[in-house]
């Protein structure tokens, strides 16, 4: 009898939830918005999509991967990711063994997930060391060293999206000034942009993207300081390690050339100062959409 993996990815504005095949084939997937009352509605939502996806698949369970944006609490396995206020210290391993009949559940970080998944069958194919790293609602980073998934001692190595860069800068979600995500997220793109004159009838990255296509230079500078924000961040984490192969996904990341020349741009200026990194490497990430949900399933399919 086949067997699969159940897959729960948890990011800023949706979860998604996947059965994957011990091939790494998606066999099932949906996503539930994060757009709840509470933490005990969103998790209903999610747990009706998860018992529909149980009672149809006709192989047998290994196990259940959690991908999360952070922080985690690995040794409780809790969740209190900083753009979902509603779930703080959210129990999700005890609700999913419960669910599942007490089988196998590992939770780590969604950027952890996707540097997992590019590492073993996307983009970062045969690299020893890399950054992966979700630009999307938020940003969150994973790391791959001598091959090896690296999570920390608590599981939330690589908080890249909320090292500051300046502390005297925008406020944060989660408190702190300057962070990597309160100038590169798609959402604060867009309200750099507002602030400085964009069309106040968009809201979307999608939108500003296209405005930036388009020549509008409001937000071809709004885009140009979050992805100098973000090349500062990345710039930082690499030349701390020593490595140079950085694979980058995610919603943002999807935009195109409009998001990709700046980005690169800024990391050749900012990397130059550091003699040893006179090379970094971005690689944009293979597997889009399903990046996070293959992460989770690799942790109990390997």
């Amino acid at each position: 009898m086949s067997k699969f993996a159940l897959a729960v990815d948890v990011g800023a504005t949706k979860v998604a939830i996947a059965t994957i095949g011990e091939d790494f084939s998606v066999h099932q997937k949906q996503e539930v918005l994060t757009r709840a009352d509470n933490g005990a509605q969103l998790w209903s939502s999610i747990e009706k999509v998860i018992q529909e996806f149980l009672k149809s698949e006709s192989g047998t369970l290994i196990g259940i991967g959690v991908a999360s944006a952070g922080p985690l609490n690995i040794l409780n396995g809790t969740l209190s990711p900083v753009n979902i206020p509603i779930w703080r210290d959210f129990p999700i391993i005890d609700h999913l063994k419960k669910m599942s009949g007490d089988k196998k559940v590992v939770l780590h970080g969604d950027a952890l997930a996707l540097a997992h998944a590019e590492h073993r069958i996307g983009a970062g194919r045969g690299l020893k060391n890399m950054l992966g790293m979700v630009v999307s609602t938020g940003i969150g980073g994973g790391l791959i060293l001598d091959g090896k998934v690296f999570r920390g001692e608590t599981g939330n190595s690589c908080y890249i999206g909320h090292h500051s860069i300046n502390f005297e800068g925008r406020m944060c979600a989660c408190g702190r000034r300057g962070c990597v995500e309160a100038y590169a997220s798609g959402p604060q793109m867009v309200a750099i942009a507002h602030e400085n004159g964009w069309n106040p009838n968009l809201d979307s990255f999608i939108d500003l993207a296209q405005s930036a296509r388009e020549g509008n230079a409001v937000a071809i500078d709004a885009i140009s300081q979050g992805t100098r924000a973000l090349s500062i961040g990345i710039v930082n984490f690499v030349g701390t390690l020593d490595i140079n192969h950085v694979v980058i996904g995610g919603g943002v990341a999807q935009a195109g050339e409009i998001f990709w020349n700046p980005l690169q741009k800024h990391i050749k200026t900012e990397s130059k100062a550091i003699g040893f990194l006179k090379d970094v490497h971005l690689h944009k990430a293979e597997l889009q959409r399903d990046a996070g949900v293959l992460g989770a399933a690799l942790a109990v399919l390997n």
